[in-house]
């Protein structure tokens, strides 16, 4: 999953404040960012500003993707047939938001620039893009990428996103998505930038890691600037084919039951149950005897292991899916933090899970 960030003129985005802010992303591996045109209509020294973005993200190699309508296009010289004023700042896809039909997208697919055109997958629909490929869109250059929403309440539902996302896919474009800083956010409302509303109040890393983890988007962009130095590491470090989960560790628990917790990755069973995650790799890393411990009641998203009274199973991790009843042989040794409880869906038969320690 490729990573990109956001990047706006104005008075709250100096140039210098801007380029620092590429700088230090682009040095974490950052590879995309996104800008408007839009947004700086009316206002020469804005517009100007994007235009130095432009060109700043391009020479870190950036893949710049900007929001555009036909005033735009008016400003810098451009048209259907002719990218070529686009592709000489440094933009490699041209997002049309509002303002081009179908005829006009299946044109610029086949542009001598080789820029990629991006549309709305917030709003698209399967008519539309089959009306499109039916104008000789060419779908190799055309990418989809979602909205984001300043305002609380109105982003999209997981389940819209999902049909909408799973219907793009279906013809071969790239999906992306925003997801919202917690550390910057822009204005007017500073309540975050995400696509899908659930994300407004996550963590970014959680938020990406929903995307990751669904398999459905191909980039993810920070919506809002600037997003800090830890939130660009942390969804740079996301593995999109390991779940990763904060774990609470319970007090009082052996070394060995430490050791097996934080193996380097778990693996869920093929044959998966519908009460357990079970690990399939945790038994032969216990070497020595587990004595019972906190053999209690196990509600949903608490971590067990078999201790020796279970036998051959003695070293199985499992995170409850469903309450289950005290039994003797199952030590509960902690529990999927709550803020990471939905990322448990995730893990299928067959997927790597890593935990890690919660901080604090």
């Amino acid at each position: 999953m490729k990573v990109g960030i956001s990047v706006y003129s104005g008075d709250c985005y100096t140039i210098r404040a801007n380029m620092e802010y590429i700088d230090m992303a682009s040095s974490f591996g950052v590879t995309r960012l996104f800008t408007s045109f839009n947004v700086a209509m009316g206002n020469r020294l804005a517009f100007d500003e994007v235009v130095h973005i432009v060109k700043y993200a391009k020479s870190k190699d950036m893949d710049v993707m900007v929001d555009v309508s036909p005033e735009a296009f008016k400003l810098v010289g451009a048209d259907i047939v002719d990218l070529g004023p686009f592709y000489q700042m440094g933009v490699s896809a041209i997002r049309c938001d509002y303002g081009f039909d179908a005829q006009a997208i299946a044109v610029m697919s086949s542009n001598a620039a080789g820029i990629d055109i991006v549309i709305n997958a917030s709003t698209a629909t399967a008519g539309w893009v089959e009306e499109i490929i039916r104008a000789g869109g060419k779908v190799e250059n055309i990418r989809a990428c979602h909205n984001f929403y300043p305002r609380p309440y109105t982003g999209l539902s997981k389940g819209f996103f999902a049909e909408k996302t799973a219907m793009l896919k279906s013809y071969g474009l790239e999906v992306a998505a925003f997801i919202p800083s917690q550390a910057g956010k822009r204005g007017p409302l500073y309540e975050g930038l995400p696509t899908i509303e659930d994300h407004r109040v996550k963590s970014p890393v959680l938020a990406a890691k929903d995307l990751a983890y669904s398999g459905m988007v191909d980039a993810v962009y920070f919506g809002d600037a600037y997003a800090s130095y830890e939130e660009l590491k942390g969804i740079l470090s996301v593995d999109p084919h390991v779940v990763e989960l904060e774990v609470q560790i319970f007090e009082g628990i052996s070394d060995i039951e430490r050791e097996i917790l934080f193996l380097s990755h778990h693996l869920n069973r093929m044959d998966a149950s519908e009460y357990v995650i079970r690990s399939s790799i945790s038994r032969s890393k216990a070497i020595s005897p587990i004595s019972p411990f906190n053999c209690i009641a196990r509600d949903s998203n608490v971590i067990t292991i078999d201790n020796e009274k279970m036998g051959r199973y003695m070293g199985e991790l499992q995170i409850v899916k469903r309450p289950l009843p005290r039994d003797h042989r199952v030590n509960v040794v902690g529990k999927v933090d709550d803020s990471n409880g939905f990322l448990l869906d995730y893990i299928g038969p067959g997927t790597k899970f890593k935990l890690i320690r919660k901080d604090g």
